[in-house]
């Protein structure tokens, strides 16, 4: 049996009846941007956020740029950020020129919130599907933004988590719980200066091309376009399907790998998660995943890097990350779509059973 991360054809069936309606209407029409169907995308995902104001992007990375610019990130600010999380998180602040001061995660995967330092900003994560303690966060005096690429529909202390922050993000790419073929992204907020500036910053920073000299702020494309919003909406439309799905893979997992004594990455007391990835630590990442592929198997190494460890992203460091090296060596994530069948998620198990070593058991004493 082949068992592939996301199966990416699945999707696919799923949605293709109700897609290529609504792209019949979107290709009927001229404007193949700002149209009904960004819309309507919009005003659901101010339903599911509690946000007031919601702009679509191109992708979560422009998304994550455009919440930096339009709530005043700027050359040489100081901004904490993780040290362990996909590139897209830091790169947009070396991009603007503002510093980034590294941050060590916790044994949950999640930024840890001892001991900040100092910053012009706070830029925080929920990484594998799951939530910081906001409520510690929302008391500190520095503007807070919040990457919920992972987390939009996790919940902290039963509060959604991109109602957090003074502004938020989320990620659609194909690997997200609510997913698209390739990447779409927004910007959420409930400061409606913030929000104008997004408009218009993801069109180059002006309004339409007839403004003349009137370009008010430096800007980007990441324009919404007409057929990629109609892929979100469909697929926004089945998200809270998806997700019980989801639960239903992690505590099958749960139960079966237990038996075994896989060590799982467990969640924060304070958040529900996502169940955006199921991660299990092994003794070596690389060498596991080879195994489980040579069964059949596609594992995914979530993730490999220290950023700072990484010359393109110099910062301000400490001496040592031991949790990010820790998730480094160790984190590995699981098939856990909501679109593999109970057999598939069965042969995983047993594979993991043929894979799992007793060096890999012991880890879960160290925990």
């Amino acid at each position: 049996m082949e068992v592939k991360f996301i199966p990416i054809d699945r999707i696919y069936q799923e949605v293709k009846e109700t897609l290529f309606k609504r792209y019949d209407k979107v290709y009927s029409r001229h404007d193949q941007f700002n149209g009904p169907m960004q819309d309507a995308c919009q005003e659901l995902l101010k339903e599911l956020s509690g946000r007031e104001y919601v702009r679509l992007a191109s992708s979560g990375t422009s998304s994550i740029s455009l919440m930096m610019m339009a709530s005043g990130v700027k050359l040489n600010d100081r901004v904490v950020v993780t040290n362990y999380s996909c590139p897209a998180t830091v790169t947009p602040i070396k991009m603007i020129g503002a510093t980034p001061v590294f941050q060590d995660i916790n044994k949950y995967g999640q930024m840890d919130l001892k001991n900040l330092p100092t910053c012009d900003h706070l830029l925080v994560t929920g990484l594998y599907g799951d939530n910081v303690d906001w409520e510690a966060i929302e008391a500190l005096d520095v503007p807070v933004l919040n990457d919920s690429a992972q987390s939009f529909m996790s919940e902290s202390n039963g509060i959604e988590s991109t109602k957090f922050g003074l502004m938020s993000i989320i990620s659609f790419s194909t690997n997200k719980i609510c997913p698209v073929f390739g990447t779409y992204g927004a910007v959420l907020t409930d400061d409606e200066e913030l929000d104008h500036k997004v408009m218009l910053m993801r069109r180059n920073g002006y309004k339409n091309r007839d403004v003349g000299e009137a370009i008010q702020y430096l800007g980007i494309n990441a324009q919404p376009m007409e057929d990629k919003s109609a892929q979100l909406l469909t697929s926004l439309e089945k998200v809270e399907v998806w997700q019980s799905r989801r639960k239903e893979i992690k505590n099958f997992y749960d139960e079966e790998l237990k038996k075994i004594g896989v060590t799982v990455r467990q969640s924060p007391i304070n958040s529900e998660t996502n169940n955006h990835k199921y991660c299990i630590f092994v003794k070596d990442k690389l060498m596991f995943r080879d195994q489980m592929k040579n069964l059949g198997v596609d594992c995914q190494l979530h993730y490999t890097y220290n950023f700072s460890k990484t010359p393109v992203y110099e910062g301000v460091s400490k001496t040592d990350y031991p949790w990010t090296d820790f998730y480094k060596q160790h984190a590995i994530s699981l098939p856990s779509s909501p679109w593999h069948t109970l057999s598939e998620i069965k042969y995983v198990v047993e594979c993991v059973k043929q894979s799992i070593t007793s060096e890999d058991i012991k880890l879960c004493q160290k925990m």
